[in-house]
């Protein structure tokens, strides 16, 4: 069999270029700190500043850099994880569950209170929905970014005060590690809230807004899995059934002061409305 001829921009010693494998293709269904992660294992600098393209980007270069596909190895904690490997608590080592294929309604439709579950469900859909915000946000212009940024305003409100008021302190009083896990996640949702105001000081039409806005998403989202991996698995498996669905009734009945307030309302006004609508769990 004859040779390969090479192409007019190949020299004869050229190999021909290979199209990206499948792990390669499978980089961009990683987690933020996964990625981030793994290039940190690489010895790449700077990866706590980079966007989840960046991150991907840097990654796929770093496997061919090599030579070879890297194994997309699964990374227990991100940057801000508090439970070390391996330490047997099974606040943080509980298996966790499959995520739904499709996302979610939009938070301007909730359905009934029955039909969420329980008070853990009802964050995981709001997790699923807020990447839904932030997705839309990124190409919107006008009176449609206006209107979806109030919207993200309203829902992160409602997500943290169900976190703060009714979970948190759940997980500190049962989980073995549950004021280091709280702490954690209490610092990162006070940055979301003072970043998010600042971004509404600063101006849906900034020029500067966009990456702002891609910064606070990446910030929650990676907030938002460290969370199912180290307080909501572990609260499911240390909390009766039941009592996790009474603060479901608790966190649906408190959500329609916040889901009717004004948009034009700064999100610290958001935020306060929130807090102040649900009662002692």
């Amino acid at each position: 069999m004859s040779e390969r001829e090479p192409a007019d921009d190949e020299t004869p010693g050229d190999a021909p270029q290979e199209r990206p494998g499948r792990a390669e293709r499978d980089v961009y269904r990683m987690k933020v700190q996964e990625l981030r992660a793994l290039l940190r294992e690489a010895g790449v600098p700077g990866t706590s500043h980079m966007h989840k393209d960046e991150l991907v980007r840097e990654l796929v270069k770093t496997m061919h850099s090599d030579q070879r596909a890297r194994p997309i190895a699964k990374v227990a904690t991100g940057k801000k994880s508090v439970v070390p490997p391996d330490d047997g608590a099974p606040s943080s080592k509980a298996p966790k569950p499959q995520r739904p294929a499709k996302r979610v309604p939009p938070a301007a439709e909730p359905m009934p209170p029955d039909e969420h579950g329980d008070v853990i469900d009802i964050l995981l859909v709001q997790h699923q929905q807020l990447g839904d915000l932030f997705d839309e946000l990124d190409g919107a212009r006008g009176a449609r970014r206006r209107d979806l940024f109030a919207e993200l305003v309203r829902l992160l409100a409602v997500h943290e005060s169900i976190e703060q008021l009714l979970v948190h302190p759940l997980a500190r009083a049962r989980l073995s590690d549950g004021d280091a896990v709280v702490d954690a996640r209490t610092e990162e949702e006070d940055q979301a809230e003072q970043d998010l105001l600042e971004l509404y000081e600063l101006g849906l039409e900034h020029d500067d807004f966009a990456d702002k806005l891609a910064n606070l998403r990446d910030a929650v989202i990676e907030h938002g899995e460290l969370e199912e991996e180290e307080e909501f698995d572990a609260l499911r498996e240390q909390v009766p059934a039941e009592e996790l669905t009474r603060l479901a009734a608790i966190a649906m009945a408190a959500t329609d002061a916040v889901t009717s307030a004004d948009d034009a309302a700064a999100p610290d006004e958001i935020f306060a409305l929130a807090r102040e609508s649900f009662p002692e769990p």
